[in-house]
């Protein structure tokens, strides 16, 4: 029996390469760099749908457009609660100081890959009520001049776009997410 270290170790350990943790640090930071700046942007864009689609809601209930009027308020209410499952979903995770920073990483990496997935879920689900009642007020209030037939050929259009951009930004976040399952896989690899 050979004593510790035994040969073979030695052998297999000329070739071995260990991470930098200045680098792995530098990496944490500029991913939770990204993750803040995003939520502040989400954030900064609710703030605005509220003043912008708030005013609509008031104008439309000042017209007696109370279907419009209440479609708009929900929707607000939607990205609201989207923006709190953002912070609640998809901000940073707290380090801790006892964690080494790979295992932080690699769960930061982990937490935004599940929200990432989800978000057709909790971001882009609670809007889905709201836009559903403003375009079925904008074809209601149309159908009474022109007819339901013409109204909701009018209607396809837009509504199509609307849910057009809601597919679009799940399929983005499920491109992101599948980028940040490459990451964790990579940083599983290294164990």
């Amino acid at each position: 029996m050979s004593l510790p270290p035994l040969p073979a170790w030695q052998n297999a350990a000329q070739d071995a390469h260990f991470s930098d943790p200045a680098a792995c640090a530098a990496r944490a930071a500029t991913f939770e760099r990204s993750i803040k700046w995003r939520n502040r942007m989400e954030y900064a864009a609710g703030v605005l749908i509220t003043v912008v689609f708030g005013s609509a809601s008031i104008g439309a209930a000042s017209k007696g457009e109370a279907v419009i009027a209440f479609g708009l308020a929900v929707i607000i209410a939607g990205v609201w609660l989207a923006l709190w499952n953002l912070q609640r979903r998809a901000g940073n995770r707290l380090r801790h100081p006892e964690e080494a920073c790979l295992v932080h990483l690699k769960l930061q990496y982990q937490r935004q890959y599940e929200a990432l997935r989800a978000v057709p879920l909790w971001y882009i689900g609670p809007m889905v009520p709201g836009v559903l009642l403003f375009y079925f007020g904008i074809t209601q209030g149309t159908a009474q001049t022109l007819g339901w037939a013409a109204a909701v050929k009018g209607a396809i259009g837009p509504f199509l776009f609307s849910f057009g951009i809601f597919a679009a930004i799940a399929i983005a976040n499920l491109i992101a997410a599948r980028a940040l399952k490459r990451k964790i896989d990579g940083l599983n690899n290294l164990a």
